[in-house]
């Protein structure tokens, strides 16, 4: 990891530095901030842009040590000569020296941390700036008291004051990625940025720390988070130096709140401490409905006050906590929650009436693993709480990806009242946790005549790629009240799915509002089912061809799930963000989700999805270009385990036909193509179907398919598949004039649809119509709007749907295709035709976009198939 980290999220302050440099009134720049914000980093940039513009730098450390001896920061500055000192004043000789012979252009006296000054430095530092002797740019620290002479330099508008505020998120994530050098997953990020608040010093240390304690740490191919940062090293002397003025009854309050943050004010109020622990800044108290709420002020401080807590201090402060909130009414939802959770740390009997309840809680939160910690406690008790609690961790294990452990919870013969449950349970675990259908179905017999078995069967014949079945056995139990509601929503969630897959857009959105409208009303029932129904949601928007909304649905949910950080619900929701990137084009976007998802599936895995991510990322590498990656991600896929649920085999088939166009054999994309459209069309998954012939029409079978997609076009119903029909009817006809506007009309739709990737083709085949129909203005226009379209869809390299015309290439892009498709160089084919590489690289780029392929190695392909 590099020692320097480059200077972002700073413009402001450097646009301040530059102006400053060139004020003719010579007003100075103080710039303030909390410690380790920048400041210093700010003046060193400053000091730097400085003597480019030919100032000299006198640089200025001021130190309490150096403010015990008057002058002592500025001593370098005054006169070698002891003799010289008596006969002019200090100040004069000093204003001398720093204005030099240029009297235009006096020196930048640079100034850190100017409120550590002794008075006669800082009365030195304000002359100079009142009598224009030095450019004087100073750092002072925000909300420590300076002198006076050194706050008149903003007051008496001697200097600009700016404040260096916490960095932003995105620029905490671009310094991360920098410093990593690789990809870091959501949580990761959320967690950094969170530890971090903004502050560069903090973030640096952080990182060092967890890297070296293996807190972060990159797992397939991505950096991830895994918890336990170390409480060592520089991370731990900053945290410590700055609860150094803490005393013991101060500490105490501290090492309170980082266990149990945030806290009720209330449990705090009779330690003496706080007051004291309040006034230094280390601690900050909000409003939470009639409440007040206390954290530590630095997230950071209880991340490393946590680590450093012995076990038994750890457990009297949770005993502490535990006593006092047992004191009070409990009113609240997370009371229960934080009771039953400092009893677990604490070490005591934990009662299961407390700690169910309390799991219940965390599983709503997705937080299953401190579920599945209260869950444990509580399975401990008597019966029926304790089988209860039992058949609740079984659950969360299954949810963690842990099928085997939650198999071995579930009893052989269970009681009459968990006999559900139980079914329930194993048929879920042998299902999509191992893979294993037939044992899935048999667990299920028993009470295969209750109602309550219906939202796991239409979840099983869902993912067997029976998608009517799944319809028709779901919907009936969406209406039966007197189930629970998270089996109702179970039940939503499968006919939402089922009914989005078949072409039901409208069905399947009216049935997702009418389950999120009951999970808003019966929160105590719900478990993980509403999680589950915004993801199916926002599935049914992507087949909808809602392309937009579904993006921005993904976006947040993946979002949510990151801050929880449950890696399960994050990999469904980045994997979902990447299958909607591919279609959108925003291959760039795709390719990161789905690499996210990937990774995160193989720490857990409880539906079963990652073979399937692994394949659209296969077909995602290969639109953008990287053939040997899509290959191996492809071959990753057909050996996972357990194997791809039947419902995604036909997406498996149809990336692998992309894959085959991105290495330019056309005819063996179209019959893959062609054959998962025949897959989709068994399965009942009609809207994937249309996709597929659409991918088809693209790889030369436009007249076998053209039909069917109209007929799918008015079955549906979505603009979509729309203008997946129109491209398809234009690529299928004569090339005429009338052919060529149809698919220019059909780029204006998709593009409007937030479908760039496919508008991009259509544009490029509306100007080889025009091309061949000797319309050339009309072809060089919509030829620029495909480059246009092409430009938008980060990582594509050209819209490589489909071979293009090697006619419409100039002599020259045609010179240069020729010669890099016999393996030269750019560097050797621009000496050979007395060419920059970069024009050599401009020409090929646009070659590219006009055959309609990614890169160097469909050349020889597909001009020997023009040929």
């Amino acid at each position: 990891m590099e020692q320097t980290w480059p200077l972002l999220g700073r413009e402001q302050e450097l646009r301040a530095i530059e102006s400053t440099l060139h004020d003719p009134t010579g007003r100075g720049l103080v710039l303030s901030g909390p410690p380790g914000v920048g400041r210093s980093r700010l003046l060193r940039a400053a000091a730097s842009a400085a003597r480019s513009a030919g100032y000299p730098v006198e640089l200025i450390s001021a130190t309490h040590a150096a403010a015990s001896v008057p002058l002592g920061a500025l001593a370098h500055l005054l006169p070698d000569d002891p003799a010289e000192a008596p006969r002019r004043h200090p100040f004069r000789l000093v204003a001398q020296r720093l204005r030099g012979t240029d009297a235009n252009r006096p020196a930048m006296l640079a100034v850190d941390d100017a409120h550590a000054l002794d008075d006669a430095s800082a009365a030195l530092v304000h002359h100079l700036a009142v009598h224009r002797a030095a450019l004087v740019v100073a750092t002072v620290r925000e909300g420590t008291p300076a002198p006076d002479a050194v706050a008149a330099l903003w007051k008496d508008e001697l200097a600009r004051r700016v404040d260096v505020r916490p960095l932003p998120d995105e620029t905490v994530d671009e310094l991360v990625r920098h410093a990593v050098d690789g990809e870091v997953c959501g949580p990761a990020r959320i967690v950094l940025r969170r530890l971090a608040a903004g502050n560069p010093r903090y973030l640096r240390e952080v990182v060092y720390s967890a890297r070296a304690g293996g807190a972060l740490r990159i797992e397939g191919g991505i950096w991830q988070w895994y918890g336990g940062l170390c409480g060592d090293g520089y991370l731990g002397e900053l945290v410590a130096e700055r609860l150094r003025g803490c005393d013991p009854a101060g500490r105490v309050v501290v090492e309170q709140v980082a266990l149990g943050e945030p806290l009720p004010l209330a449990l705090l109020e009779n330690d003496p401490g706080l007051v004291e622990v309040e006034r230094a800044g280390l601690l900050t108290v909000v409003s939470d409905g009639r409440r007040s709420i206390v954290r530590l002020a630095e997230p950071v401080h209880g991340e490393v006050l946590r680590a450093g807590l012995g076990p038994v201090r750890a457990r009297s402060a949770y005993r502490t906590l535990a006593a006092r909130l047992s004191a009070t009414p409990m009113r609240r939802d997370e009371d229960l929650l934080r009771m039953a959770t400092w009893q677990v740390a604490a070490g005591t009997p934990t009662d299961p009436v407390v700690a169910l309840p309390a799991a219940r809680a965390a599983v709503r939160r997705f937080d299953l693993d401190l579920a599945e910690r209260l869950a444990r406690a509580a399975a401990t008790g008597p019966y029926p709480e304790g089988a209860t609690a039992a058949l609740l961790l079984a659950e969360i294990l299954r949810w963690q990806g842990r099928a085997r452990e939650s198999l071995a919870l579930l009893p052989d013969r269970p009681a009459d009242a968990d006999s559900l449950r139980v079914a329930v349970g194993r048929a879920g675990a042998l299902y999509w946790g191992l893979g294993r259908r037939a044992e899935a179905l048999a667990a299920l017999r028993p009470v295969a005549v209750h109602p309550g078995t219906a939202p796991v069967r239409a979840m099983m014949l869902l993912f067997d790629g029976r998608c009517q079945e799944a319809l028709d056995t779901a919907r009936p139990v969406c209406e039966i009240e007197q189930l629970p509601a998270d089996l109702r929503l179970w039940a939503h969630t499968a006919a939402v799915l089922a009914a989005a897959n078949l072409g039901h857009s409208d069905l399947a959105l009216r049935l997702a509002e009418r389950g999120l409208d009951l999970a808003a009303t019966a929160t105590d029932q719900v478990l993980l089912g509403a999680a589950h129904l915004h993801v199916a949601r926002t599935c049914a928007l992507l087949l909808a061809g809602r392309l937009g909304p579904a993006w921005s649905a993904a976006d947040e949910g993946y979002r949510r799930a990151a801050e929880v950080g449950e890696p399960g619900l994050v990999a469904s929701w980045a994997g979902l963000r990447g299958v909607i990137g591919q279609v959108r084009g925003d291959l760039v976007a795709a390719a990161s989700a789905l690499r996210e998802a990937v990774a995160l599936g193989e720490r857990s895995d409880p539906v079963g999805l990652c073979g399937y991510h692994l394949a659209v990322l296969a077909g995602v590498l290969a639109q953008s270009g990287e053939l040997d990656r899509a290959g191996a991600a492809l071959a990753a896929a057909d050996a996972a385990a357990p194997p791809v649920h039947p419902l995604y085999l036909p997406q498996i088939e149809l990336n692998r036909a992309r894959l085959a166009a991105a290495a330019g054999e056309l005819t063996p994309a179209a019959r893959g193509a062609l054959r998962a459209a025949a897959m989709a069309a068994e399965a009942g998954q009609h809207c994937l179907e249309a996709f597929a012939l659409y991918d088809a029409a693209r790889y030369g079978a436009a007249g076998r398919v053209a039909g069917r997609l109209d007929e799918l076009a008015g079955a549906i119903g979505t603009e979509l598949v729309a203008g997946y029909a129109d491209v398809a009817r234009g690529l299928a006809g004569s090339w005429s004039v009338e052919d060529a506007a149809a698919l220019e009309d059909a780029a204006a739709r998709l593009e409007r649809l937030d479908a760039l990737l496919a508008a991009a083709h259509a544009a490029m085949a509306a100007s080889r119509a025009y091309g061949r129909a000797g319309r050339h203005r009309d072809a060089t226009r919509t030829r620029d709007l495909a480059l246009t379209l092409d430009l938008r869809c980060r990582g594509t390299g050209a819209p490589w749907r489909a071979v293009g015309d090697a006619t419409a290439l100039t002599p020259r892009e045609h010179e240069i295709a020729l010669l890099a498709a016999g393996r030269v160089s750019s560097g050797d084919i621009a000496l050979r035709l007395s060419l920059s590489v970069r024009t050599v690289n401009n020409h090929l780029h646009r070659a590219y976009v006009k055959l309609g392929i990614s890169g160097r190695a469909q050349l020889a392909a597909v001009l020997r198939q023009q040929r």
